[in-house]
């Protein structure tokens, strides 16, 4: 009997340091994940920068030039109004890679900053309700804008949504991000996830947040992400 408790008890040591190991890898691969979105993110800066500074002086530059010649013909003045589209897209495409309003101003501008650029030209209505703490950490405050950015990105290209509403609350050091739309839902059981959500999730775990879409066809859908701070 003694022989079977020592045995027990060899068993019981041997899992909970297979257990600790288990745990510290874990850590070492969740520190790894952030590293790497860290990375992402400068890169994106960078690249965001190089839009700006590069394409869109020169853009900048094309259609002042074509303003300049406009009056004098027609086909100018479309080349003109192109040309401003296009610089208006870099422009906003490099907005969209590398918020310089989240750095300056914080989370709860950047995401009212993000609503009204992405939904005001596609006519849904939406409303914001965020409350967050004063001390929210950096990659925490750019993972929430990411997974914000994705969801309503894709509530623009597919839910045919005409209301959104984002909130956020905190409590108990936690925070919850909810997006919530009325659009024509999706059974989640048939759909195989993009590379965008994927992505999300991938970013979510390794901040020890959850994430979870409920949706139903014809019954909206809802995106709830909560982060331990």
């Amino acid at each position: 009997m003694t022989d079977l408790a020592t045995e027990i008890e060899n068993i019981k040591a041997l899992q909970a340091s297979l257990q600790e190991r288990l745990d510290a890898d874990q850590e070492v691969l969740q520190q790894l994940a952030k590293r790497l979105w860290a990375q992402q993110e400068s890169e994106k800066a960078k690249l965001s920068r190089e839009l700006h500074d590069g394409i869109g002086q020169l853009l900048t530059g094309l259609t002042r030039r074509l303003q300049s010649l406009s009056a004098s013909s027609p086909e100018l003045e479309a080349l003109h109004a192109i040309a401003e589209m296009a610089l208006n897209d870099v422009r906003q495409l490099s907005r969209l890679m590398s918020p310089t309003i989240l750095d300056d101003l914080g989370l709860k501008p950047a995401l009212n900053w993000l609503c009204r650029n992405l939904l005001s030209d596609e006519n849904i209505e939406y409303h914001t309700d965020i409350m967050l703490p004063s001390d929210l950490p950096k990659d925490i405050s750019i993972l929430l804008f990411r997974i914000a950015q994705e969801t309503l990105v894709n509530a623009i290209k597919h839910s045919e949504a005409d209301k959104i509403t984002l909130s956020i609350s905190y409590h108990h050091h936690v925070i919850r991000l909810d997006i919530l739309d009325n659009g024509v839902g999706f059974d989640s059981k048939s759909i195989e996830p993009g590379i965008g959500l994927s992505s999300i999730r991938d970013r979510a775990e390794a901040f020890n947040a959850t994430l979870e879409i409920d949706s139903a066809v014809g019954q909206g859908t809802r995106t709830t992400v909560t982060v331990p701070v």
